[in-house]
């Protein structure tokens, strides 16, 4: 039977959830070639939107732009304000994942103002979400945690309760960026129940690291390595490099402050090179931060040094608030250094 290019559309919509992205441009291409595409103003909108998905997910970011923004450009003309809202809101989220942070601020403002007008509060919760995130990685925690409950706020409206469990924990890590830790026990706690109760073990597991991270802090190592361990079984089950990652961060954290440096090195070396093979900079440079610290306390400072230059090129890159400490640390080092040969 043949199919229109609705159907086709909603076809590769469902393989581009399973992430085959081969799929997704053929049955995309076929659907340009139906007279429908052309005809019909909005299909042709809803094609460009999902190539400018596709292209994003296989990292073609000039061929998304254009993708997202004909798409916007269609909707807009239309009055279809939610389609242009979630075109701009994609770019947005495009622009974030490569550093682009003042187009990413300028392009949620607009998708903020066009989900608004459409009266989607789901919508708008997911570019504030954004907003957030971008006010988190430019270290402004006190903002971000002003737009992550406006964000909460708004899924509320739409009564979406796992999606609270996202911006609750996103909220957490804010105060935990502050040191405000009874603020952020609150916040991972009600992220937890909630995540709990809409099963996603995702969210769980991310949970149960970053309230390890919080015992860390406060200097409860019984207790973060506990959550370690409840971490390290749902993680398991989730197959995700990037949480692998994460959790190694935090466990090589533990072993270094209790003292047992080669345990925490074994872990920083296996986990840059899971890092490495996925291309996961952000936790590479991360995890070079962590290696540049334990380097130091084992006085290798010419090692330390090189470590934290090689994460300060990658934070520049991927941005995080664990650039100025990086930078500060590797002050530290040099300044002690010339202290020594002054001594000398």
């Amino acid at each position: 039977m043949k199919q229109d290019a609705k159907q086709l559309l909603d076809l590769a919509k469902g393989w581009m959830k399973q992430g085959n992205t081969t799929v997704v441009f053929q049955l995309l291409r076929d659907a340009l070639k139906l007279n429908e595409a052309d005809q019909d103003r909005m299909v042709g909108a809803m094609i460009s939107k999902e190539l400018g998905r596709a292209f994003m997910q296989t990292g073609q970011w000039d061929r998304a732009d254009d993708a997202f923004r004909q798409a916007a450009t269609i909707y807009l003309y239309e009055a279809d304000y939610r389609g242009a809202a979630e075109s701009i809101r994609n770019l947005a989220n495009m622009k974030f994942q490569m550093g682009q942070f003042g187009d990413c601020e300028l392009l949620c403002d607009q998708a903020v103002d066009l989900a608004t007008k459409s009266g989607d509060f789901q919508l708008r919760a997911t570019i504030l979400n954004t907003q957030g995130a971008l006010a988190s990685i430019q270290g402004m925690q006190k903002e971000s945690i002003k737009i992550f409950n406006l964000c909460l706020s708004d899924f509320r409206k739409a009564g979406n309760r796992l999606r609270q469990a996202y911006a609750l924990h996103n909220i957490g890590l804010a105060y935990l960026e502050l040191g405000q830790f009874p603020e952020t026990k609150k916040a991972f706690e009600e992220a937890m129940t909630m995540a709990l109760e809409n099963n996603d073990t995702n969210l769980v597991e991310i949970c149960y690291q970053n309230m390890a991270k919080l015992q860390l802090k406060t200097g409860d190592i019984v207790a973060a390595r506990s959550l370690i361990s409840a971490a390290e079984e749902l993680l398991d089950t989730l197959k995700s490099p990037q949480l692998a990652a994460d959790l190694a961060i935090i466990k090589a954290m533990v072993y270094r402050q209790s003292g047992d440096q080669r345990q925490a090195r074994t872990i920083i070396d296996r986990a840059l090179k899971l890092t490495r093979s996925n291309n996961l900079l952000q936790h590479e440079a991360e995890l070079l931060y962590e290696l540049g610290c334990l380097e130091i306390e084992t006085g290798e400072a010419s090692a330390a040094r090189s470590s934290l230059e090689a994460a300060i090129t990658l934070l520049k890159k991927t941005g995080g608030n664990q650039l100025k400490k990086a930078v500060e640390k590797l002050k530290s080092l040099e300044a002690s250094a010339k202290n020594m040969i002054r001594a000398a």
